[in-house]
């Protein structure tokens, strides 16, 4: 059975999920953070929280999970690695971390991961998840079903849920919310005003 990784989004930049260039990407956010083990076909959905007011900002299907030093040397995700020069969306790519010839972690440009707290923490785990299938909906984001409340809240990401609820969440997921992006981030400072 597929496993479901719920959290609690603080900031939705552009940055945590990612969901640019064709790909739904975690880098740098709660689930990498902990160490949460996601594999192919697993999922991860993300919420907003106001007033304990939930509104789902992403779900995705994990489609592959790297390294985040492997994350930065594949072609693929090139477009991924911030531009702090580009568009809004080219300055809050995920990409930035390498390892250097002595396998030390190297922290290249970016906009938002800068204080020596988010390098320990971005660099304990070091994992990419990458979705091609994904929901992201940003400002537009609703409630989900009041019969998915349980998998929602707290501190933390959340793997150990009721398995009807998760079963019945990822099958809702799959099957009703339309893939791609529908809004823009919440709190990306390009984007206020």
């Amino acid at each position: 059975m597929a496993k479901l990784c719920t959290y609690v989004v603080r900031e939705d930049t552009g940055l945590a999920p990612n969901p640019y260039w064709n790909y739904c990407t975690l880098a740098v956010c709660t689930p990498n953070h902990q160490g949460i083990r996601l594999d192919e076909g697993d999922w991860i959905a993300g919420v907003l929280t106001k007033a304990r007011n939930h509104r789902l900002l992403y779900v995705m299907r994990v489609a592959e999970s790297l390294d985040l030093d492997a994350y930065f040397h594949c072609d693929r995700f090139v477009k991924k690695k911030p531009n702090l020069k580009g568009s809004w969306q080219e300055r809050c790519g995920d990409n930035f971390y390498s390892r250097g010839a002595d396998g030390e972690w190297i922290r290249h440009r970016n906009r938002f991961h800068l204080t020596e707290r988010l390098f320990r923490q971005d660099t304990k785990y070091a994992r990419a998840f990458i979705g091609i299938r994904f929901s992201y909906f940003g400002m537009a984001a609703q409630r989900p079903p009041e019969e998915f409340a349980s998998l929602f809240g707290g501190r933390g990401s959340r793997v150990n849920h009721n398995p009807v609820t998760q079963s019945a969440f990822i099958e809702w997921a799959d099957r009703i919310l339309p893939q791609g992006i529908h809004g823009l981030p919440c709190d990306n400072p390009d984007l206020a005003g």
